[in-house]
């Protein structure tokens, strides 16, 4: 009986296979090793700027509005509702007719001079916080931000 040789070429090549396979596995984990560290360090930095910034608001618009004061004068006003973090946006989109209406009322019950004097933003924020809370049933404003107030 003849024994049948295997020719090293056979086991250099299976050898070969194996060197290459590890190197394949061995990229393989460093480029999961990377992305995950990229994954990491992003999230890491959303963090710190959520930290140092706090987190983004929940605003709503309303509609820019003209309210008749008494006399000649009118107030040009623009408002947009920074809400409390479980509150949606569309209640206030969805009652903004009701609750321009309804600040109309309380702002008209003012005189003009109480309307340009200090503290009359703080009297107009009021007055907006009261009109959504009205008409929404929900205490949800957290801040009034007022983007144009000009009583003319």
């Amino acid at each position: 009986m003849a024994h049948a040789r295997r020719s090293p070429r056979n086991h250099d090549h299976s050898a070969a296979r194996l060197v290459l396979f590890m190197i394949a596995v061995l990229a393989t984990l460093a480029a999961l090793g990377w992305a995950g560290t990229s994954m990491y360090q992003r999230a890491t930095q959303q963090k710190r700027i959520v930290t140092l910034m706090g987190a983004r608001g929940n605003f709503a618009t309303l509609p820019e509005m003209e309210l008749t004061l008494g006399g000649a004068r009118s107030m040009d006003l623009k408002v947009t509702l920074e809400l409390k973090p479980r509150a949606s946006p569309d209640v206030a989109d969805r009652y903004s007719r009701r609750i321009i209406d309804r600040l109309y009322d309380d702002i008209r019950q003012h005189e003009p001079e109480d309307l340009l004097g200090p503290g009359s933003a703080m009297l107009v924020k009021r007055s907006v916080a009261r009109a959504v809370r009205a008409e929404t049933g929900q205490n949800m404003v957290k801040d009034v931000l007022i983007e144009k107030m000009l009583v003319k």
